[in-house]
């Protein structure tokens, strides 16, 4: 059995939110700005315009290789993280829809993690949720590992807000969206503890707000 521990402040019943403007932050992109939208924080990536330079160590393009990633707080080894994500556009006239973004797991650095994303538009009918490790910056999409894993089937809108969760314990995390329960699988890179933040991948413009992080302790 299990506690949770929460990290954001909470008074009473009344949970509030992760205060972007109180705790430590890393980032690899300028383009993350903190906002405040309708009275609450909104932490949004825009203009996230496709880079095709080539990028010599892939030799694919470099926004087809790299992500951009945004840290939050201390390194913590078990942990809940639950966010608000809504999808704000794709900078490819091809694919409008596309996109791909959600969880950095345990991340060391912004060039080491492991990601969860989330693919309202651009997944397929049945691949509307995705893991991969990513090394050196580097998120290998087109491996055969990441081709071949069972994907997660569930309702993603393009236009609104979800809640997507991931409870992160041991060598295994589990994945929800909207309380619905989407799969579970064991991490790759098994690293004790690491920073969670949220992961923004090529030309996908984003919106999140409302996260909350917990501490996950055995009793």
């Amino acid at each position: 059995m299990t506690t949770l521990n929460l990290i954001s402040k909470a008074t009473g019943n009344e949970v509030n939110y992760l205060d972007l403007t109180r705790i430590t932050i890393e980032k690899n992109s300028d383009l993350f700005k903190i906002d405040t939208i309708d009275n609450e924080q909104v932490l949004l990536l825009t203009g996230n315009i496709y880079d095709q330079e080539i990028d010599d160590f892939t030799g694919k393009k470099k926004d087809d290789a790299y992500g951009k990633v945004i840290l939050f707080g201390d390194r913590l080894s078990d942990y809940s993280m639950t966010v608000d994500m809504k999808f704000a556009g794709f900078h490819d006239e091809n694919s409008p829809t596309g996109g791909w973004f959600g969880f950095a797991l345990r991340a060391q650095d912004v060039e080491n993690y492991e990601v969860v994303w989330f693919m309202p538009g651009g997944g397929g009918e049945f691949n509307k949720v995705a893991y991969v490790p990513v090394a050196h910056g580097i998120v290998p999409w087109w491996t055969e590992a990441y081709e071949k894993q069972e994907k997660g089937n569930v309702a993603l809108p393009i236009n609104d807000w979800f809640t997507a969760r991931i409870d992160l314990q041991g060598d295994e995390f589990s994945v929800y969206v909207n309380n619905q329960f989407v799969f579970k699988k064991k991490i790759t890179y098994y690293l004790s503890s690491g920073k969670p933040g949220i992961y923004v991948g090529t030309a996908t413009d984003v919106a999140v707000r409302r996260i909350k992080i917990y501490k996950i302790k055995k009793e």
